[in-house]
């Protein structure tokens, strides 16, 4: 009997021996270099692995298992099918880079971390590096950010090319700057801080379309574009620069440290351009000539649960004729009324950070800045400062399918500059706004294809009051890989009137305002698709996207009156509607495509002459636009990458050309012709050293005319006449540009 059973215990473990199989692999990347920490999944039966810093896995796998699914954060997942495979042996299994970015995650819709194609907002998500590839290389957010569809960079001065970032339609100040899902940038950043944001400081960009007030606040009506910083990997040292034809020298070095408790990623970059070129003769630099540096850190320590980040940065922009540049003459004739130019110095800095609490469901983030500007437009003197800080104290809770976010926000504002928007009968009073708020969010996942997200927010303004923003977004998620999106919400802004016109310190008008300016109001719904396939080594995204934003209160300078631009309160509205269509496709690891188009509708209405609301076009505002990018992987490290914007006719302001006796000749046409750009740029990679070259505007097409107008007047110094005008501006004014540069990491 004890035979028997001896018999039959070593029968059953030899079968459990033989049924418990186990893969065996390590997971490298197209290059053969390891993935750690990559990971092995059977969906089907939710089970298990993680691979070891060497990229090895091993997976006890279940009898009854058909197939599990390699991933790794970056790359395209693998299916690996357990009929076709020999366990016995040790396999090496490659992923592809995933250029879609399909398997992001992603924080921007609604301040929790969710994977891209599971979130109920739509988030579209860039990475620094597919930035890189594209660019003249050690650039900064306004040189790529024109790569998204239906986002452009506008130009709104010919002089010192300050610019903005536009979203489906709207101006700049719609829309809302963040790092690391926290508000920082106020209104005044958005005018020349915006090119303080080297891509080398970012690890992706994170963009939401339509109102995000709910969770953001005020200036959050267009849409967010939330910065995600890098994160020390390993120790070590990056240096990369860039040159161009137009003698712009670009740069960045780089420092990763890993301490034991804390990881620290930091930056210093340089932008410099100091060669004054005047192809089309208007007397001005074509290129802005500027000297720009920043210094960054982000730090963080995982047992504290604590990250923090600081930026410092300096530029000394200017531009002008010859005479106010050359040599930096511009130091001794800053506000001369006979030599015109325009010098604008900047000095900000930042702090961020965010604190978790051990296990509790309470975290905390912060920000603090300052920002300085001292500039002068001709013989103008505009001064500003603006001091901002931010806190968010938040609670999230998981209740079966709900999941639960709360918060309580408090902001803190001052603004002061020498012009009217801060005075009064008595004399200068700085803008001081103290906003409390409070803000809740469910998500409901009420099945496996349906998804809710709803919130709420109220904000307490002391010169507005309360200001109520709720919102109600819906997935359906037809298959894994199939997705309908609607969204709605409500938004608000405050005004700034150095934020919204820069004309009346670049041009010869006074500021005037009329009383108290309200909020601006907004009410919008979209409705989205995404389809995402795969065809064996390849995969694509199809994305339909349209929308609709309807703004009241819309604030709209009055220009009629000779000399002032005026500012108040109307009845004046705003909408911006349209459609917007991608589609990415990847081959391989050799080639990738994308293709973009938007059709908008942007109008504002009105008081014409006989007070009566007529609908015209917003300013800049584009009624169609393209982009497009390809990237083709060569043998032996060689790359190739091309992009193009194509841009339909610009609503343009209303400028006059003059005789030589200061007469109006005409005004210029309301709408720019179309406009394409072509890049080109070949980069080789070697085991710790990429170069690379380009040219930029391969066809050489810069605008037909000048931006500035009004400068035939002889009466009178160039640049100081009446109708003396800098804001025509819809193309590059740069030609054809050839640069090169290199990207070495040292250590």
């Amino acid at each position: 009997m004890l035979r028997l059973l001896f018999v039959l215990i070593v029968w059953l473990s030899g079968l459990n021996l033989i049924n418990a199989q186990e893969f065996r692999a390590v997971i490298k990347d197209e290059k053969g270099e390891p993935l750690p920490f990559s990971t092995a999944y059977d969906h089907d039966l939710g089970y298990g692995a993680t691979a070891d810093k060497n990229g090895e896995i091993k997976l006890d796998l279940k009898t009854d298992s058909k197939e599990i699914w390699i991933s790794h954060v970056g790359y395209q997942k693998k299916k690996i099918d357990m009929e076709e495979i020999d366990l016995s042996q040790f396999h090496q299994i490659q992923l592809l880079p995933d250029k879609l970015g399909l398997n992001e995650v992603v924080v921007s819709g609604q301040m929790q971390a969710r994977s891209l194609r599971n979130s109920p907002v739509k988030v579209e998500v860039f990475k620094a590096d597919f930035l890189n590839d594209f660019s003249q290389g050690s650039g900064n957010l306004m040189e790529n950010i024109s790569m998204v569809n239906g986002i452009q960079e506008n130009v709104a001065c010919g002089v010192c090319y300050t610019n903005e970032i536009s979203i489906n339609g709207l101006e700049g100040a719609y829309t809302s700057l963040l790092i690391n899902g926290i508000p920082i940038y106020g209104n005044l950043a958005t005018v020349y801080g915006l090119n303080s944001i080297p891509t080398d400081m970012m690890e992706k960009i994170e963009v939401v379309r339509g109102p995000g007030s709910t969770l953001y606040g005020s200036e959050a009506m267009a849409g967010v574009i939330n910065i995600i910083t890098p994160h020390a990997e390993t120790n070590s040292v990056n240096l990369n620069s860039s040159i161009s034809q137009f003698g712009e020298w670009k740069g960045n070095l780089i420092t990763q440290y890993k301490a034991k408790s804390w990881k620290h990623f930091s930056g210093f970059h340089w932008d410099v351009a100091n060669q004054f070129i005047d192809e089309n003769n208007d007397l001005f630099s074509d290129v802005v000539l500027r000297d720009r540096f920043s210094i960054f850190n982000f730090s963080e320590n995982e047992e504290k649960q604590l990250s923090i980040g600081g930026k410092y940065y300096f530029e000394d922009r200017r531009n002008g004729v010859v005479e106010y540049v050359l040599d930096r003459n511009y130091k001794q004739l800053r506000g001369n009324d006979e030599v015109y130019g325009e010098s604008i110095y900047t000095h900000r800095w930042e702090l961020f950070g965010s604190k978790k609490f051990g296990g509790s469901p309470f975290r905390l983030q912060f920000s603090a800045s300052q920002h300085w500007q001292d500039s002068f437009y001709g013989d103008t003197f505009y001064e500003a400062e603006q001091h901002q800080a931010f806190s968010n104290f938040i609670y999230e809770r998981t209740w079966g399918n709900h999941s639960f976010l709360s918060g309580l926000s408090q902001r803190v504002s001052y603004y002061d500059d020498n012009s009217a928007a801060t005075e009064n009968e008595e004399g200068n009073k700085p803008d001081l706004q103290i906003i409390p708020g409070v803000f809740v969010q469910d998500e409901w996942k009420i099945n496996e294809k349906w998804k809710t997200l709803s919130g709420a927010r109220i904000d307490y303004y002391n010169r507005h009051g309360l200001i109520f923003s709720p919102r109600l977004n819906v997935q359906y998620q037809l298959s894994e890989w199939t997705n309908f999106r609607f969204n709605s919400g409500t938004g608000f802004r405050i005004v700034n009137l150095f934020t919204e016109d820069h004309a009346f310190v670049s041009g010869q008008r006074e500021l005037r305002i009329d009383e108290d300016l309200d909020p601006e109001r907004s009410f919008n719904v979209g409705l989205g698709f995404q389809h995402v396939y795969t065809v064996g080594n390849q995969q694509g995204s199809i994305e339909l996207d349209g929308f609709y934003t309807y703004f009241t209160n819309k604030i709209i300078p009055d220009y009629n009156t000779p000399g002032f631009i005026i500012y108040e309160n109307s009845e004046a509205y705003a909408y911006t509607r349209g459609l917007s269509a991608n589609i990415n496709h990847q081959i391989g690891a050799h080639l990738y495509l994308n293709l973009g188009a938007q059709w908008q509708n942007a109008r504002q209405a009105e008081s014409n002459a006989d007070g009566i609301l007529e609908e015209n076009p917003i300013m800049y505002s584009r009624d169609w636009s393209a982009v497009g990018s390809a990237e083709y992987s060569f043998p032996l490290g060689i790359k190739l990458n091309y992009s193009f914007n194509w841009n339909g006719p610009t609503a343009m302001p209303e400028v006059y050309d003059v005789s030589a006796t200061g007469e109006i000749i005409s005004s210029r046409s309301d709408f720019s012709p179309e406009f394409t750009l072509h890049n080109l740029k070949l980069r080789k990679e070697f085991k710790r050293l990429e170069v690379f070259a380009g040219v930029r505007n391969v066809l050489d097409n810069v605008q037909r005319v000048s931006p500035l107008s009004g400068t035939q007047d002889e009466t009178t110094p160039l640049g100081f006449g009446e109708y003396f005008d800098t804001a025509y501006n819809y193309g590059s004014m740069m030609g054809r540009n050839f640069f090169m540069g290199f990207d070495w990491r040292i250590k």
